[in-house]
């Protein structure tokens, strides 16, 4: 499925045991585990002069649904028909909130999961900010965890300012949180760092770059994971998919990210 294969290793972090195994494309490596969840994250923009995105969904579709993912992410929707379309050729269920008309950040599940309780969080940009663009993130309450999607700010005040939210939450709450999207900044940027310094593990590999899709270079796209204190979990496999290169450009500046965990 994805395009990097990674070294064996072990590791361990506030007494959760992670175990990253090999990651070969088309085929998961066996393991012991009661639960698997896939986590996807996906910015669907790309800088056509005119929208196009209704005409590449069933693109998207392909790319996501070669992940199977349980979650997934969406940044820049386009209008709810693109949403709609995206969730019939997924086969999965979906919500989205506009932060602009006709333009926002998005979840897909599995309906298997059940119907979550969303309730979404909107950033009012200062009039100090360097970005003017709205800015929030959903929270999906499922039986057994949280899932927030969000898209930051290019903003670092306005990153800190969400990080300082989203770790309010993570005080209130008993279950595991897993957090995705389009951060706008990098692993060792100041809101991610803040993050991880509050127990949100990082969950994507430090190599596999996912910005900009025609020359990847740095990690914008990231999925994180907060435990509660007696989680245990491994990561069986994480990357980005694999599609021809020439294909996933043509679809987002972004690439996608995809994490599959077995607890």
């Amino acid at each position: 499925m994805c395009k990097t294969i990674r070294k064996t290793h072990l590791f361990i972090c506030f007494s959760i045991i992670y175990l990253v195994l090999p990651f070969t494309p088309k085929t998961i490596v066996a393991q012991q585990a009661d639960v698997r969840l896939t986590i996807m994250t996906y910015n669907l923009y790309r800088d056509f002069p005119f929208n196009t995105q209704y005409s590449r969904i069933n693109d998207f579709a392909e790319v996501i649904k070669s992940c199977d993912p349980d979650l997934v992410a969406l940044q820049e929707v386009r209008g709810i028909s693109n949403l709609n379309k995206l969730k019939k050729a997924c086969e999965m269920d979906g919500k989205r909130y506009n932060t602009l008309p006709f333009y926002g950040i998005g979840i897909l599940w599995k309906s298997t999961l059940g119907e979550p309780k969303i309730t979404h969080k909107r950033i009012k940009t200062l009039k100090t900010s360097s970005d003017k663009e709205a800015r929030a993130y959903m929270i999906a309450e499922f039986t057994d965890f949280y899932f927030i999607a969000t898209h930051y700010s290019l903003d670092k005040h306005e990153q800190m300012r969400m990080t300082e939210e989203i770790i309010q939450f993570s005080k209130t709450v008993s279950k595991p949180i897993y957090l995705a999207g389009d951060f706008n900044t990098t692993p060792d940027g100041t809101a991610i760092l803040k993050l991880r310094a509050n127990r949100f593990i990082l969950l994507n590999n430090p190599k596999d770059f996912t910005f900009r899709s025609d020359n990847p270079h740095k990690i914008i796209d990231m999925i994180l994971m907060y435990p509660v204190w007696s989680t245990s979990m491994h990561i069986i496999e994480r990357g980005v998919p694999d599609f021809p290169t020439d294909y996933l450009i043509k679809l987002s500046d972004h690439l996608p990210y995809c994490v599959r965990i077995g607890m």
